[in-house]
């Protein structure tokens, strides 16, 4: 069950914003049954401070807001202004189906005439969506109404009255649940805040499947023309999560629909009111002197928005330096490149969803076999490394390819009814679910019958090549291309200043997104299911990721040394990665490495990736500050060779060590070690590869069980101790299941010997004057489902060291605050 956050005092953010009551009503409470927090979509509690608009939820993707001026946040609660006539909206792009969705919202007053609209909606797309609307009548009366949008009209398919009398500043609980293909179930209910969750007062099933797909969640607040002032919506507890496959038949919606107890009886039923106009949006706003390509669109026309271009590619060379090319929503197969010398603006038209889509549909198979074959005359690069036409490396543990997947370097892909099949090396190990190239007889084989069903393959080796300085491309989603290994990725950043934002990067064969050059902007980017990598960067001095999301990378299973996982930055300056999130990534989730100089780790998860959740490698000038590492497969946090590291108020969690700092026989000093920067004189004074002067404060250390240790001090060349390497440890919690698991509780480089070993941190506190104002947790665990410290953690916040204001500022805290572990999200 999900409570919407509660301050002291018992009020929650918005209701004491407002001076209402209290919101006791916990969110989808009786429409979900309990889950896991990786099927949220987004949650957002509204407790930050941003400059303007909205920000990033505490999880999920940046809101993208039609009018940014409109959006405020303010003591923890959301606002958005009203003007008569016009909407305001915030999007999120969740890409999901079956969606449970609830808010809590406010009125800043009554309508002068007219009506003030406030919709949630789900599957919102280029077509239409879902809504369910809290709509306030200039006499007070509260209806709820869900309806279909599509293609422009409105169709308000049920409404029920909530409310007789609505008063400026009362809070309310909207939840609406959309689900199913052919037929969508919709139910939806609202209340005051401090009431119970009634039944579903609304419950109705469509038949028309056209907004069946897959679409993302909007919030709108719109005021009738005919008002005579301006109005405002306030927000809260905002929270999306996976539906219901079934939503009629849940327990909470068998009943009849029930309206809250008003402070009078409860009046006859009024007669149904004629369905609401739908509130007339606001043209988007799209940039002056653009060209336009729409899939009808024709490449011998003037690229205006009524005779718009055909492909991307055509509008890019028809492009003069500096222009817009607005996309309307559609799928383009093609590979673009924005040339040397000409800034370029990619920009999706406002609300329609366009995919470039390196895919392919095959036909013409033919039994054969056992199997079904078709023609093939595509041949591309299977190099394994990133030099092209090079074997893979034989050093161990630098070889790219695993054994037991040989054809990893192979980028070719394809998909049955879109599920992903996988390459093998020949005829004879073709099997259902698997496909075979014979490149010397032109054919491709499938081992799963594919009559009737439809077939694709990638045919295009990369999406977009971005050489033009101070491009950007916004809301371009990227899909099924085939880059090999050296092709660096299916799009690549090669030039400054360019900016990636607002989209997706799905299947790509090796690495989605390669940045190869100082200050790019990565930012509210989904990257998942990568073969290999989801986002590489490399010489990208000033690189600024913020908001990304790099999930389930590595399908092909690469090793994951020397490169895999969610992503990687080498041989870079000033670069920061903010309130991101690296999850299921066969391999490492966020790696630092090589020659790293002033990185700025911040508001991230690392979260249930195969190898170390944090990676920061013969690098220097680190600051590691509330984020959440847990759940990993190798170290939570991994510090190699890396000099002058802050960590700071970070919940490393898993059943390896949690925090392992770790010198080895690299030095800076050495030319024969790989990694260094060459732009940078030799030997670089600093990059000397020696673990010196790391902090550790505020973190909560917690080991699951496994890896023999809560922290970890070692130096395999035996040269230095952890008093020489300046380690300082103190205000931290210690968690484990027992006190004998894990084995110890701090392993301490003593330089020459073995490390010295303490299975307790009171014995550890006793032996060095390190830790004093830390302390030991035994208990089963120290986090809820949501990775949220639980309280056996939280009333120590006392104990800990306030906040400094660098770090403050870097993450959108307060000074001086003071927390042990992550803040909560």
């Amino acid at each position: 069950m999900l409570h919407p956050p509660v301050e002291r005092g018992g009020r929650s953010r918005l209701s004491r914003a407002l001076m209402t009551v209290l919101v006791s009503g916990s969110l989808l409470a009786s429409a979900l049954p309990a889950a896991s927090a990786a099927t949220y979509y987004v949650s957002d509690s509204m407790n930050r401070t941003v400059s303007g608009g909205w920000g990033s939820p505490d999880s999920g993707p940046a809101y993208q807001l039609n009018h940014p001026e409109r959006f405020a946040l303010a003591n923890g609660v959301g606002s958005l202004a009203l003007l008569p006539g016009k909407s305001s909206v915030a999007t999120l792009d969740i890409d999901q189906r079956d969606v449970a969705a609830g808010v809590d919202l406010s009125f800043d007053s009554l309508p002068t005439s007219g009506s003030i609209y406030a919709s949630l909606a789900s599957r919102q797309g280029s077509t239409g969506r879902y809504d369910a609307t809290l709509r306030l009548l200039a006499s007070g009366e509260l209806r709820l109404e869900v309806a279909r949008h599509l293609n422009g009209t409105k169709t308000v398919l049920e409404h029920v009255r909530i409310a007789e009398s609505v008063h400026p500043g009362e809070s309310f609980h909207l939840d609406f649940n959309v689900s199913g293909d052919s037929e969508t179930a919709l139910t939806a209910r609202a209340y005051r805040a401090g009431c119970a969750a009634p039944d579903w007062q609304v419950q109705h099933t469509d038949s028309d499947s056209a907004l069946s797909t897959a679409g993302d969640v909007r919030l709108t607040g719109y005021l009738s023309s005919s008002a005579s002032k301006d109005s405002g919506l306030h927000v809260d507890n905002l929270r999306a999560k996976e539906a219901p496959k079934d939503l009629l038949s849940e327990e909470s919606g068998t009943a009849e629909p029930a309206p809250l107890p008003e402070p009078s009886p409860t009046p006859e039923p009024e007669p149904s009111p004629a369905p609401s106009p739908e509130p007339v949006e606001e043209a988007p706003a799209l940039p002056a002197g653009a060209l336009y390509v729409a899939p009808g669109g024709n490449d011998g026309a003037s690229g205006s928005a009524d005779a718009p271009l055909r492909q991307l590619a055509t509008a890019v060379d028809k492009a003069s330096s500096g222009q817009s090319i607005v996309v309307r929503g559609g799928t383009y197969h093609e590979s673009v490149t924005i040339p040397s010398g000409k800034t370029v603006h990619l920009v999706n038209y406002p609300g329609e969803k366009v995919w470039l889509d390196g895919a392919s549909t095959l036909s013409g198979f033919t039994a054969s076999g056992g199997a079904w074959a078709t023609g093939w005359d595509l041949d591309f690069d299977h190099s394994p490394t990133y030099t092209r036409g090079a074997d893979d490396n034989q050093q161990e543990a630098w070889g790219f390819i695993n054994a037991d997947y040989p054809m990893a370097a192979h980028p070719e892909q394809l998909w049955i009814d879109g599920a992903p099949q996988t390459q093998v090396g020949s005829l004879d190990q073709l099997r259902a679910g698997t496909f075979y190239i014979d490149f010397s007889a032109n054919k491709l084989y499938v081992g799963s019958d594919p009559r009737g069903k439809k077939v694709e393959a990638s045919t295009l080796v990369k999406a977009l090549s971005i050489r033009g300085a101070n491009s950007t491309v916004d809301g371009i989603n990227v899909r099924r291309y085939a880059p090999s290994v050296p092709d660096m990725g299916a799009i690549t950043a090669e030039k400054p200043g360019i900016t990636l934002r607002n989209l997706s990067v799905e299947d790509s064969a090796t690495t989605g997104i390669n940045v190869s050059a100082t200050s790019n902007t990565i930012s509210n980017v989904k990257i998942r299911r990568s073969g290999m990598l989801g986002m590489n960067a490399v010489y990208a001095d000033g690189l600024k990721v913020q908001n990304i999301e790099s999930s389930g990378n590595n399908t092909e299973r690469f090793n994951s040394s020397p490169v895999s996982g969610g992503l990687k930055i080498t041989r870079s300056r000033g670069i920061s990665v903010k309130d991101s999130v690296f999850t299921s990534n066969r391999g490492p989730g966020l790696w630092i490495d090589e020659s790293v100089y002033d990185s700025k780790i911040v508001n991230n998860d690392m979260i249930s990736n195969a190898a170390h959740g944090l990676s920061l490698e013969i690098s220097a000038k680190a600051v590691v500050v509330n984020n959440r590492i847990v759940g990993n497969g190798g170290n939570g946090f991994k510090l190699n060779d890396s000099s002058d590291v802050r960590i700071w108020n970070n919940t490393i969690s898993g059943s390896n060590r949690p925090l392992n700092i770790v010198q080895d026989n690299r030095r800076g000093e050495n030319a024969s070690d790989p990694g260094h920067d060459p732009r940078q004189s030799f030997p670089d004074p600093t990059m000397t590869w020696v673990v010196k002067d790391i902090s550790v404060h505020n973190n909560v250390l917690s080991n699951t069980g496994g890896g023999n240790a809560i922290l970890a001090v070692e130096d395999y060349s035996h040269e230095f101790s952890a008093a020489e390497m300046e380690i300082s440890t103190d205000h931290n919690t210690y968690h484990r299941l027992s006190s004998g698991t894990p084995r110890w509780s701090t392993v301490w480089s003593s330089g020459t010997g073995d490390p010295q070993v303490y299975t307790s941190l009171a014995a550890f506190q006793s032996a060095h004057q390190q830790e004093s104002g830390s302390a030991e947790v035994i208990a089963s665990s120290v986090l809820d489902d949501e990775h949220n410290l639980t309280s056996a953690i939280t009333e120590r916040n006392g104990s800990a060291l306030g906040l400094p204001s660098d770090l403050a500022t870097l993450t959108g805290l307060n000074a001086g605050s003071k927390q042990m572990g992550a803040y909560r999200r």
